[in-house]
C-alpha cells in the first residue's frame, strides 16, 4: 500500500532527514570529517528502503521509479552567524517540523514515528562518521555531537538507536 507522494513531497520529506545531518555536521566541522559525514548519511538513507520495507510512507519516499526523476530538498538556510552562534540546529529543526507534519499527514501514526526514527538513525550515523583528531581519527561522537544528538532525540520523541 504505497503512499502518494507529489515531487515537492517527496522534497520536503527528504529534506527532514538532511537539514537535521546537515546541523549534525555543522556540530563538529572539518573538511575530513565532512566528507564521511556526508558518506556515511548516504550509506544510512540508501538502506532506507529496505529496513523499512512494510513502511509505505518511506517506501514511497524511496521508490526507486520516483527517485530516477530527481530530488531537490530545499537548503538549509543558515547564514555564518547561525554557525557560529550555534543556532544551526534550531534551524535544521524548523525544516523537520515542517517535514515530520507532512509525515504525519501523509502516513498513520506508526510510519510516521519510523519517519523520525530515520531522521535520528541518519544524525547518529553522521555523528560517529568521523572522530574530532587529524583526519578524522579520535574520539568518534564528541560531547557536542552527543548533546546535538540528544535535543534531536527528544524534539521529535525518539530513543536513542545505537550512540
Amino acid at each position: 500500500m504505497a503512499v502518494e507522494l507529489t515531487k515537492e513531497e517527496r522534497n520536503k520529506l527528504m529534506g527532514g532527514p538532511l537539514a537535521a545531518a546537515m546541523a549534525m555536521m555543522a556540530v563538529d566541522m572539518g573538511i575530513f570529517s565532512s566528507a564521511q559525514e556526508a558518506m556515511a548519511l548516504g550509506r544510512e538513507l540508501a538502506g532506507a528502503a529496505g529496513r523499512y520495507a512494510s513502511n509505505p510512507l518511506i517506501s514511497s519516499l524511496f521508490d526507486p521509479e520516483a527517485l530516477k526523476q530527481g530530488i531537490q530538498p530545499q537548503k538549509l538556510a543558515v547564514t555564518p552567524e547561525d554557525v557560529r552562534d550555534g543556532k544551526v540546529l534550531d534551524r535544521a529543526l524548523e525544516e523537520v517540523d515542517g517535514a515530520v507534519a507532512l509525515a504525519r499527514a501523509k502516513g498513520d501514526a506508526a510510519s510516521a514515528q519510523q519517519y523520525c526514527q530515520l531522521i535520528v538513525e541518519g544524525c547518529e550515523a553522521v555523528a560517529a562518521a568521523a572522530g574530532n583528531g587529524l583526519f578524522g581519527s579520535g574520539e568518534k561522537v564528541s560531547t557536542a555531537e552527543k548533546a546535538a544528538l540528544d535535543r534531536i532525540r527528544k524534539h521529535l520523541g525518539v530513543s536513542s538507536t545505537s550512540v
